[in-house]
């Protein structure tokens, strides 16, 4: 199957501060750079934050105009959440994902496209049942409503392939009754370019005005996701368990918002007897200054608890920016994270608690020597791991179905 123009349909808000809306955004630029013809479509959405309001996709995520954008009107029911309880709203936008799927499908069908990409199962229902090429990107294994829908199409011939971040992912799909010869595993990506002659870890912290000589710890990413804690209560018991490092008192800096639950985590670091000083929260920052922040770091950390989501599903575009920016990393051991990371190679893997996070930071910063082999391990396997790579790998699974 040749692929000379795509359309990406994408049933979310767009921009968004959320990582879904970067990283669809870095797949449409890859497909392009791969020598695709890219057209994303996306609803018209409310934006409630003046600065989303005043940018474009490529001013907000930092990237080249290499594709088309096109918004789709639509009935915007997310406003209507806050005024009805959830057993309510939850059929009234599974029926909007229905109705603004088939809406799109027909639009898109105009386009003409030699493969339609989506990871959204309204989408993906109406454009298999109109006879489109289809590839479907699954990001979970879906329940209820999305779990019918995508069984509904699990043999359709216009679904051509769905591309799973994990392995989990894809066991699941086939469970469902999705040919596995049609599934492809591929985890998230990074930009490289991002990353490249970026400067060393003392300029970095000049530049964001960060303490030069203080031990700084590093989370970079959202704090919360999907109304889950993404391990910051535990990484704040941790920093508070850790003995000065050289003299000098720790600082964990963690990057990316909401700003409306820092307190909470502050209040948290008063109960265990935690200085704030030790604290330092920011709100999410333009991507292109991600790369700085990470540098800055002295460690930084991937510290999620258990739960099904993080465990099976996930694939965190901040493991790949980590690994390319040249700082070690401690993440805690989730069969999801093992797909990627590997402990004493690339990265310091332990268990999702406080105390066993504690020990890792303090030893990370402690021995320069381990330290830097960790960096070299993830230094080598990045390349793997970038969005044009991603985009290839698709397109040449394609050509082979």
């Amino acid at each position: 199957m040749m692929i000379n123009r795509l359309v990406y349909l994408a049933n979310v808000r767009l921009p968004t501060e959320k990582a879904h809306g970067y990283q669809i955004c870095k797949m449409c630029e890859a497909f392009a750079a791969n020598g695709v013809e890219v057209t994303l479509m996306h609803p018209r959405r409310r934006q409630l934050d003046p600065e989303l309001s005043r940018q474009t996709i490529f001013s907000y995520y930092g990237i080249a105009p290499s594709f088309g954008v096109r918004s789709l009107p639509n009935l915007d029911v997310v406003l209507w959440e806050r005024f009805f309880p959830k057993s309510i709203f939850a059929p009234v936008f599974f029926a909007h994902t229905l109705a603004w799927g088939l809406y799109a499908a027909l639009v898109a069908r105009g386009e003409g496209a030699d493969v339609y990409y989506t990871r959204d199962s309204g989408v993906a229902y109406w454009l298999t049942r109109i006879g489109l090429p289809t590839v479907y990107e699954a990001h979970v294994v879906p329940k209820r409503g999305q779990r019918w829908l995508l069984q509904r199409i699990a043999r359709r011939p216009a679904l051509r392939l769905v591309v799973c971040l994990t392995s989990f992912i894809k066991k699941g799909f086939a469970e469902m009754g999705f040919p596995e010869e049609k599934i492809v595993v591929l985890p998230d990506g990074v930009d490289l370019s991002l990353f490249k002659n970026l400067p060393g870890k003392e300029e970095c912290r000049r530049r964001l005005g960060l303490p030069l000589e203080r031990p700084v710890i590093g989370y970079i990413g959202r704090f919360r996701t999907m109304e889950m804690e993404k391990g910051i209560p535990e990484l704040v018991q941790a920093v508070a368990k850790l003995p000065t490092i050289n003299g000098q008192e720790p600082l964990l800096v963690c990057v990316g918002g909401p700003m409306d639950v820092v307190p909470g985590y502050l209040e948290l670091a008063d109960r265990v007897d935690a200085p704030r000083e030790r604290f330092m929260f920011v709100d999410r920052v333009p991507n292109t200054e991600v790369p700085f922040w990470i540098r800055s770091c002295d460690v930084v950390t991937i510290p999620w608890p258990w739960n099904e989501f993080s465990a099976y599903f996930t694939s965190p575009l901040k493991l790949f920016e980590y690994m390319a920016a040249g700082v070690p990393i401690v993440a805690t051991d989730l069969p999801s994270i093992r797909e990627i990371l590997r402990h004493r190679e690339n990265a310091w893997l332990v268990e999702p608690n406080d105390e066993c996070l504690a020990q890792a930071i303090f030893r990370i910063t402690t021995d320069r020597s381990l330290a830097q082999e960790l960096i070299e391990g993830a230094s080598r396997d990045i390349n793997n791991y970038t969005w044009e790579r991603r985009a290839y790998n698709i397109i040449i699974a394609l050509k082979i179905l």
